[in-house]
Parts: structure tokens; C-alpha cells; sequence
């Protein structure tokens, strides 16, 4: 698929060259998972499940935007942008989140 823009639903795996994000629009969840010996492989929060508030931009060939919950005193809202452009989203089975690792 080359877009998550019209989807309000499902669990989805998004490739970049540094990292492979799983988004569950269905928990409003989204984790990532580094790229072992990529340069971007110790950014924080790899591998943990962080709330998801909105899908801003997920497209392949465009940065992913995401507006999440850090769970952090005053800051409701974070925005994040992936460091690669997408290369691919593809549906994966919901059980798919809880063994993403």
C-alpha cells in the first residue's frame, strides 16, 4: 500500500531505512524498531509501545509524521518525524504488535 492517510483502522508495519515502525490504529499505539547498525539505531524509546495520537503523514517516499504521548509532565503532545522517507506500509496481523520485538 503506498499510504495510510485514508485508513482509520489495523495494524500496519511502515519500513524506513533506519527503523521499522508497527502502528495499531485500532490500540492508538506505535513502536519502533531500531535497525541493528544503523546510525539512528540508539535514538531513544526503541522498542516501546508509545500512544499514539494522530497519523499526520504516512506515505512511502515521504517522511512519517506522528503526533504521540510521551506520558511526560507538560508536554501533552510530541510530534516526531521519522529520519527516512517511508519505503514501505503493509498490513500485518494484530498479534503482530505484541511480538513486533
Amino acid at each position: 500500500m503506498d499510504s495510510l492517510m485514508d485508513t482509520v483502522s489495523g495494524v500496519y508495519r511502515v519500513v524506513t531505512l533506519a527503523s521499522t515502525y508497527v502502528i495499531d490504529l485500532d490500540r492508538e499505539v506505535i513502536r519502533r524498531e531500531p535497525r541493528p547498525g544503523h546510525p539512528d539505531s540508539t535514538l531513544l524509546r526503541g522498542g516501546e509501545l508509545i500512544a499514539l495520537l494522530e497519523v499526520v503523514e504516512c506515505s512511502v517516499g515521504r517522511r512519517m509524521i506522528v503526533r504521540i504521548d510521551l506520558h511526560v509532565l507538560g508536554f501533552p503532545v510530541t510530534a516526531r518525524l521519522t529520519t527516512q522517507f517511508a519505503l514501505s506500509i503493509d498490513p500485518v496481523p494484530a498479534p503482530a504488535m505484541e511480538t513486533a520485538r
